[in-house]
């Protein structure tokens, strides 16, 4: 539910205006390609933690088969990735408030979501796992429904209506309006709408049987995106021109889901959309605080991060990492102020920058991880990640040019994501020197261990 959450939101519903404005109608190839990253990313992760169903998910994993600093810059990277997409999904709720609201400020609006959500993570883990139940069912019962009603639109099934048809895929400059270059660029966007799948990782201690649960998790992504991404993103070219649809000069004002539907006529339906897409951001929003404040809690207790992040409420509620959490709040408070026009835009490319860092991390640990249990005569999982190690060289390879190709598409995104890694490595070593951080754990002499007591019983 909370990898769900995380990877069902903000990027799809708001997000894919400025995807579409780069590839048009080819933006179902752009969704396509990133999501296969994506995916590969979730079966390294799958195996990965299903083989080591340890506390802190994947960085756990990282910094026992990279190193100490390996796994101190994957966990606070992932921390500070799920923070500034907080910051990103509530500033995306402001957004959709004003489509009703146009006077409403966008950082009041901001604030006052962020609020909320900090209230169903701060004051009870049921209050957090109800609250998400129902945003999860209610935003994939209005994906089903929007798809559904797309498709009426489109094929004529609604009564008194003119079928729409598929020609909308194809007018307008053609499938490919811009091109390969086009599509490949759309694709560098697009990689913001799967950050959150790392999630899948995050409740791998608590699984009754990770072995199962986690590679099922991964399994159930493939069908995640076949129906949410390329299914949703169909219907909204083929509904109304990309040109209408697309983001325009840059910036995003409403959903081109709403868009679409609004368009195309139907006005009660566009209403109802937007309201959902409320939701669904906030969900997305619930999903990436828990995951982060986790995060920094499993940190603090480790002394890599602030004490204050490791205590616990009376109902063991980590609120000393949610009032860290606010790290994230703020940047989209100051950002609304300051820059409410381009405030999306710009936590979407902090926010890609930090799930490419990720991503590569994850792809390094995998393969270090496949060498060690190679060297160890160990066998190979049987769900686990086909065609490693090309796959992840690829992934790789693949996103060190996405961030290259980011100087062109947002030029503040890689040139702060520099100082941003030399920040995280200096911050190691200051605070390693400081503390003299305990060794990580070494989960392959563990499991080795293990498995020679067994045998001796």
């Amino acid at each position: 539910m909370i990898g769900l959450s995380g990877a069902l939101g903000t990027g799809l519903f708001l997000g894919s205006g400025s995807v579409i404005a780069y590839a048009g109608p080819a933006t179902i190839i752009s969704y396509l390609i990133a999501g296969s990253f994506a995916l590969a990313v979730v079966w390294a992760l799958a195996e990965m933690v299903s083989t080591h169903p340890v506390a802190g998910g994947h960085g756990t994993v990282a910094a026992s088969y990279l190193g100490r600093r390996g796994g101190y810059v994957a966990r606070w990277n992932f921390a500070i990735q799920s923070l500034v997409a907080v910051g990103a999904e509530v500033t995306a709720t402001a957004t959709y408030i004003r489509y009703w609201f146009p006077e409403v400020p966008l950082w009041a609006g901001a604030i006052g979501c962020a609020a909320l959500i900090m209230a169903f993570n701060a004051f009870s883990v049921h209050l957090y796992g109800s609250s998400e139940y129902w945003f999860s069912m209610i935003k994939v019962v209005a994906a089903v429904a929007f798809i559904l009603l797309g498709l009426a639109l489109i094929l004529g099934m609604v009564p008194g209506r003119a079928p729409i048809g598929w020609g909308n895929l194809t007018a307008h400059g053609g499938f490919l309006p811009h091109g390969i270059l086009g599509v490949l660029a759309a694709s560098c966007m697009a990689v913001f709408s799967f950050g959150g799948i790392e999630n899948v990782s995050s409740t791998a201690a608590e699984s009754e049987n990770p072995r199962r649960d986690i590679p099922q998790a991964a399994q159930a992504m493939i069908w995640r995106i076949v129906i949410f991404y390329l299914a949703a993103v169909t219907v909204v070219l083929a509904l109304q021109p990309w040109t209408k649809t697309a983001a325009q000069g840059g910036t995003i004002e409403e959903s081109p889901f709403v868009r679409a539907l609004a368009l195309s006529g139907v006005g009660p339906a566009a209403h109802v959309m937007n309201a959902i897409l409320i939701v669904a951001a906030l969900s997305a929003a619930n999903g990436c605080l828990y995951a982060a404040t986790r995060m920094i809690h499993a940190l603090a207790v480790e002394g890599q991060a602030p004490r204050i992040a490791g205590k616990l409420s009376a109902n063991g509620t980590p609120r000393g990492a949610v009032v860290v959490s606010l790290f994230g709040v703020g940047i989209a408070a100051v950002l609304s102020i300051t820059a409410p026009d381009s405030a999306f835009m710009i936590l979407l490319g902090a926010t890609t920058v930090a799930i490419l860092i990720t991503w590569c991390l994850v792809m390094a640990t995998h393969l270090k991880f496949r060498r060690d249990r190679a060297a160890a005569s160990l066998p190979l999982a049987k769900r686990r990640l086909w065609g490693a190690p090309v796959v992840n060289i690829a992934v790789i390879a693949a996103c060190v040019a996405i961030f290259v190709a980011l100087f062109w598409l947002m030029p503040l995104a890689p040139l702060a994501g520099i100082p941003y890694v030399a920040a995280l490595l200096g911050s190691y070593e200051l605070l390693n020197r400081i503390r003299n951080l305990p060794a990580p754990r070494d989960l392959l002499a563990e499991e080795l261990a293990a498995a020679t007591e067994e045998k001796e019983r």
